[in-house]
Formats: structure tokens, sequence, C-alpha cells
């Protein structure tokens, strides 16, 4: 008898251990109105910290950008977190000329360690959340406790950033691929050069276009009506049974005027030889991508939105409303609601700065109007429509 209450003691704890193994704890720091500057979340002894957009200030593009990067480190220190830790990074600059991309190149180079360069994507965008700001740095970092089975590999370094980081927690790799550029007479032969480098990238970080779970693609001077064809022709050469999420906007420029298009990704891959195994669902196939796609091992459920729009020649404050209610949807689909949001990007072609348009869409949904996600919010050139006003990505983690 005292054997078999030992016994059942023993079994009880056992399952106490591990539900609290699997347990994810959120954090909301420093909350600023409409979003939250940090959000982190950890599982099972690995936080993942979501930086907002971070804004730069000062009498040149050079004090911009390095106010803005010691913006990102400040946020990063109040959820216990340093530049050494970030995987990865996207700036914006306004008015973007790429004589200056050697401003943006050495005030990178000079916020992170040389051995801690996380991978990068630079953009040129048309206008950015208020009048007279300059660049904006958004940031991803991962922080492990001592003894938790993690590694960070950090591939490619190139003066200042790096070609992929990949994070192996447990069994699962999750992988980061720097916004890829190449060259080419026009804009299928270049998006086929881009795809094939980010390819490239995923086969040395141990993973193929099949892992990918999330894209985003920057076309320079979108023009849907006569882009989006040779974008896709140059695209379905890589276009599997279960493409990955994705966002396609138009922007001002990138570092070269040579190049039309980047492309950056995530891709999430099992590690083989171990008992964890990886579940990937691809939810609402939308032809050329899919709306919502979930990676989940052992711990959390991490859910990829694509960009959710409104129907082009509705007002502003409609399509925002549209996409708001599109995002519920596609996250209800994973079994999550916008409360389990820790990441979003507002897309606005013609954004006047001080001016969304978008409380009341937010209202109209019932979004949460506390522990709000981290957020970038951009004026850019165009979306996949010449009458598309309103995009908005986002990234959710749920509990296991």
């Amino acid at each position: 008898m005292i054997r078999r209450v030992i016994t059942e003691v023993a079994v009880v704890l056992l399952l106490v251990s591990a539900t609290a193994a699997a347990q994810v704890e959120k954090r909301f720091i420093n909350p600023a109105g409409g979003f939250t500057q940090v959000v982190t979340v950890e599982d099972r002894g690995v936080t993942t910290i979501y930086v907002s957009g971070q804004v730069g200030s000062g009498s040149d593009l050079q004090a911009h950008a390095e106010s803005a990067f010691a913006g990102v480190a400040e946020q990063l220190a109040a959820a216990g977190a340093s530049m050494r830790d970030v995987v990865k990074i996207r700036i914006y600059v306004t008015d973007f000329d790429p004589a200056d991309y050697g401003v943006i190149s050495a005030a990178r180079l000079a916020a992170f360690p040389e051995d801690a360069w996380p991978v990068s994507t630079m953009l040129g965008v048309n206008a950015l959340a208020l009048e007279g700001l300059r660049v904006e740095v958004e940031a991803t970092a991962v922080v492990a406790d001592p003894g938790a089975d993690f590694e960070l590999t950090r591939i490619g370094p190139s003066r200042g950033f790096s070609q992929a980081v990949v994070a192996r927690h447990g069994a699962i790799k999750t992988i980061w691929i720097a916004g890829q550029v190449g060259r080419g007479d026009n804009l299928m032969t270049q998006t086929q050069v881009v795809l094939d480098s980010v390819s490239q990238r995923l086969a040395e970080a141990g993973a193929t276009m099949d892992d990918v779970v999330k894209t985003n693609t920057y076309i320079v001077d979108f023009q849907p009506a006569d882009d989006l064809r040779p974008y896709s022709q140059g695209r379905a050469s890589v276009s599997g049974e279960n493409p990955p999420t994705s966002t396609l906007i138009g922007i001002d420029r990138l570092v070269s005027d040579q190049m039309q298009i980047e492309v950056d990704a995530v891709a999430v891959v099992e590690d083989g030889g171990r008992a964890e195994r990886l579940t990937t669902e691809f939810l609402d196939p939308a032809g050329s991508f899919t709306q919502v796609v979930t990676a989940q091992g052992d711990g959390a459920k991490t859910i990829y939105v694509a960009g959710q729009v409104g129907r082009p020649g509705e007002s502003l404050e409609i399509q925002a409303e549209q996409a708001f209610a599109g995002m519920q949807r596609r996250l209800a689909l994973a079994g999550a609601t916008p409360a389990d949001l820790v990441k979003v990007v507002y897309y606005l072609p013609g954004y006047t700065p001080g001016n969304t348009g978008i409380t009341g869409a937010r209202e109209a949904n019932a979004f949460p109007t506390e522990n709000l996600p981290a957020a970038t919010l951009l004026g850019i050139q165009s979306l996949y429509s010449a009458t598309a006003l309103f995009e908005y990505e986002g990234i959710a983690v749920v509990r296991p």
C-alpha cells in the first residue's frame, strides 16, 4: 500500500514537473499607448524578445541611426538582454539615398559585438510614424537560461550582419535569413536570383525552402499592374506544395539603384536524432502563399500570419477594419486570438504621419486594449493593388 502511494505521488510530481516545464510566460514591458515597446515569451528556459521599431533623432542621418540603435539597446536592457542576444533586425530609412548606406552600415557595425551580428534587412521607405523621423530599427532577440538545451549559430558574417542565424531549442531550429538581393535585367530575373540566394542560405543552415514559414518581399517602385506577373513568374520555380505565409510591399529604394527586390525569410526545421518532434500546420492556403503557418515542438506554438488586407477601393478605415477582422479569423484557425499576438507590422501606402485611421478598426473588432504586441508602422509606396491602403501582419504565441 505504501509503495503504491509513493508511486502515485511520484507520477503526480512528474506530471506537475512536465506541465511546469511546458509553461509559457509572456511579459509586456514599457506599454506605449497602442503598442508595447518590448514583448517577451519565455518557453522552457529560452526567452524570445520582440522589440518594437525604435526611432532616432538628431541633426543628421548619423545621429538618427546611432540613437535608433541605442533605443533598441535600451529596450533590450529592460528585458534583461543586450545587443549580443539579437538575432534579427530590420532597418527602415526615409529619404534614403544609396550613397548614405555607409552611414547606416557604420552605425550597425558599431551597435553589435563583432561575434554577435544579427541577420539584417535595410529598406528605404516613404514615411515613419511621425514627421521628421529618418531611421527606425526593430529587433528580435533570444536569451537562454544557464543549462537550457539551446545553441545559437551565426552564419556568413559580413560587416555588421550575418547571412543566417540559427537558434536551436531542443530539437527545433528557427532560422532567420537576412534580406537577400541580386542583380538582373528585369524583375523576373532578379526574383529568381534572390530566391536562389535564399535557398542557398537555408542550405547552409541545414534547411530547404520547404521549411520556410514566413517570407517578406520588398520591391522597389512596385506597380501591381506591371510587376505582379513578372514577380510571380520568377517565384514559380520555388513554390512548393505548402508555401509559407507572405507579405509583399512596394518600397522607395534598396541599397543600390540596380536592385529591384529584396526577400528575407524565417524557417523552422527539426534537428534529427532527438525525441522531440516538430509539427507544422499550413492553414488556409491562398494559391502562392498560405494565410497561417504554425510551428510547434514540445513547447509553445508560434503562429505566423500573412499580411491581412481589406477590399481594394474602400476607404482606409473600412480596409483596416476588414484587415483586423481577417487577422482575427486567421488566428482562430490556429487556436489563437488577438490577445496572443506578440509582434505586428502595419503597412500604409500614402501614409500621412500621425494619421493612421486604425483606432476605430481595432475597436470594431474588439481587439485587446492592454498587453498589446510590439509594433512597427510604415508608410510605404504600394501594396498588391493600386487601391489597397492597409496591410497588417503578425506573429502570435500560444501555450501548448
